[in-house]
C-alpha cells in the first residue's frame, strides 16, 4: 500500500510539472514592411521561428526578434505586431532602414584617444581624407569600404565583408587590403609615455592582405578564422624600436581566431545582457609572436533606471612583444580611464571595471519636418549619468617583471543618439593623484 501511495504521488507530481498543456501558436505568415532595400532573407535570418512553426512563449520570441533585428545595425526602428485568429497568427515586422551609402570625410585626431589629443595641444595632429562606405551593399548586409586617409598615418585600403558564402545563412567572410605610410612613428616608451621619431620623409611603410571566414551558427555568437600576410618596412637609419634592434624589413604570415558573443538588449549600449570577445593570433616570419586579447562585460538592471555593469579586459603576449605595434591593449583597443595618456609595454595586462549607470533620459525622439528624408528626420537622444571605479594590473613574462597597478574613480555623462553615435564626458581621479576632464567617442564597454 505504501508503495502504491509513493507511485501515485510521483505520477501526480510528474503530471503537474510536465503533463499540463502549454499554449502554442501556429505561425501562418511573416510579413515584412519598410525593407525597401534589405532582402527578405536577411531579416528571416534573425527570426527565431519561420512560417509553419508552432511556437511556445510567443511574446518572448517576438521580443527576441526585435532585439536581433536592431542589433544588425541596419535599422533605426523595429516594430513587431501580429494578427491572431484562434491559435494561428500572421507576424508583421515593420522596419525603418538607415542611410547606407556614406561618403564620410575623415577629420580625426591622430592620437590613440580623443582625451590625449586634446592635451597634446597640437591642433594639426590629425588625419584627414575620405571613406566611401556602403553598409548594406546589394541589400544583403554586406559592407564595402574604400578608404583614402592622409595626415599623420596615411592609409589606402579596401575592405569587404559579407554574411553569406554560396548563399549559406551561417557562413560568411571578409577581406582587407591596406597600405600605410608615416613620417612619424612611436619609437619607445619612457616613464609610461611614448617617444616619437619625426622625419621629413616617409620612414615607415606597412602593407597587409587579410581574409577570413565567419561562422555564425546561432543568433548570439560567431566564430572568425582569419589569416594573411603583413609586411613592415622602416628607414635604414632607424636602429632601435622599443629597446630592440630594428630590422629594416619585417614579414609575417599570420593566422588567428576570434569569438564574439552578445545576448542582451542593445549591443552598442547594453543596459541588460552579456558581451564577450576573444582573439588569439599567431604570426611567423621575421620573428614569431603570439598574443590573446579578451573583453567581457555584464550588465544587470537593478532598478528601472539603474544598471550595474562589470567589465573585464585582458591582454597577454606569450612571446617577445616586439614589434609593439602589432599588439592590442591599453592605448589601442582599450584603455584605463584616468590613464589615457599612459602606455604600457607589458606582457600581461588586466583591467576590472565597475560602473553604475542612471538613465536620465530614455530615448527621447524628435521629428524635423524640414528634413525631407525619414532616414534623418527622426533622431533620438538618450542621456545616462554614471559613476565608476577601474583597477588594473600589469607585469612581464619575458623581461623584468616590473608591476603596475593603475586605479581610478570617476563619474560622467553618456549621450547616445542616431547611427550609434556615443559621446562621453568624464571626470576621473587616478592613484597618481592626477585629475582629468576627458571627452571620448564610443562606449567604454
Amino acid at each position: 500500500m505504501r508503495l502504491l501511495l509513493i507511485l501515485f504521488i510521483c505520477f501526480h507530481t510528474t503530471f503537474i510539472l510536465f503533463g499540463q498543456k502549454q499554449d502554442t501558436t501556429f505561425i501562418n505568415r511573416i510579413i515584412f514592411q519598410g525593407n525597401e532595400k534589405t532582402h527578405r532573407k536577411v531579416l528571416l535570418r534573425e527570426l527565431p521561428f519561420k512560417a509553419g512553426d508552432t511556437v511556445l512563449k510567443l511574446e518572448h520570441k517576438l521580443a527576441l526578434t526585435k532585439n536581433n533585428l536592431i542589433n544588425t545595425r541596419l535599422f533605426h526602428y523595429v516594430k513587431i505586431d501580429h494578427i491572431r485568429h484562434k491559435k494561428m497568427i500572421n507576424v508583421i515586422v515593420e522596419v525603418q532602414e538607415r542611410w547606407y551609402l556614406w561618403p564620410i570625410p575623415i577629420f580625426e585626431y591622430a592620437d590613440y584617444n580623443l582625451a590625449s589629443w586634446v592635451r597634446r595641444k597640437e591642433i594639426d595632429y590629425l588625419n584627414y581624407g575620405l571613406i566611401i562606405e556602403e553598409r548594406n551593399f546589394r541589400g544583403r548586409n554586406e559592407k564595402l569600404k574604400l578608404k583614402v586617409r592622409l595626415g599623420i598615418r596615411e592609409q589606402y585600403g579596401i575592405n569587404y565583408s559579407f554574411p553569406r558564402i554560396l548563399n549559406h545563412p551561417d557562413i560568411g567572410g571578409y577581406f582587407d587590403i591596406s597600405y600605410f605610410r608615416q613620417k612619424e612613428i612611436r619609437q619607445s616608451i619612457i616613464d609610461q609615455q611614448y617617444t616619437y621619431l619625426n622625419e621629413d620623409q616617409y620612414i615607415f611603410h606597412e602593407g597587409r592582405a587579410i581574409a577570413g571566414i565567419r561562422w555564425r551558427p546561432g543568433f548570439n555568437y560567431s566564430h572568425l578564422f582569419y589569416g594573411g600576410l603583413r609586411q613592415y618596412q622602416y628607414h635604414e637609419n632607424i636602429d632601435t624600436l622599443f629597446n630592440e634592434p630594428s630590422p629594416e624589413k619585417l614579414e609575417y604570415l599570420s593566422i588567428g581566431y576570434s569569438f564574439q558573443f552578445f545576448k542582451g538588449d542593445y549591443i552598442v549600449y547594453p543596459l541588460d545582457g552579456n558581451k564577450l570577445a576573444f582573439t588569439a593570433e599567431y604570426g611567423t616570419g621575421t620573428n614569431n609572436y603570439f598574443y590573446t586579447d579578451v573583453a567581457y562585460s555584464s550588465h544587470y538592471p537593478v532598478h528601472p533606471k539603474f544598471t550595474l555593469s562589470y567589465g573585464f579586459n585582458g591582454y597577454a603576449s606569450f612571446t617577445n612583444q616586439y614589434p609593439y605595434f602589432l599588439f592590442t591593449g591599453p592605448g589601442k583597443t582599450w584603455y584605463i580611464r584616468g590613464f589615457e595618456d599612459y602606455a604600457y609595454n607589458k606582457d600581461l595586462l588586466i583591467l576590472n571595471r565597475l560602473q553604475l549607470k542612471y538613465t536620465f533620459l530614455k530615448r527621447k525622439s524628435f521629428h524635423f519636418d524640414w528634413i525631407p528624408t525619414e532616414k534623418f528626420n527622426s533622431p533620438y537622444l538618450s542621456i545616462f549619468f554614471n559613476a565608476f571605479i577601474e583597477a588594473g594590473y600589469g607585469t612581464n613574462f619575458n623581461a623584468d617583471p616590473e608591476e603596475i597597478t593603475p586605479i581610478s574613480i570617476g563619474s560622467g555623462i553618456d549621450f547616445l543618439t542616431y547611427y550609434d553615435w556615443i559621446g562621453r564626458i568624464e571626470v576621473t581621479v587616478n592613484n597618481n593623484e592626477e585629475t582629468f576632464f576627458n571627452i571620448h567617442w564610443g562606449y567604454i564597454f
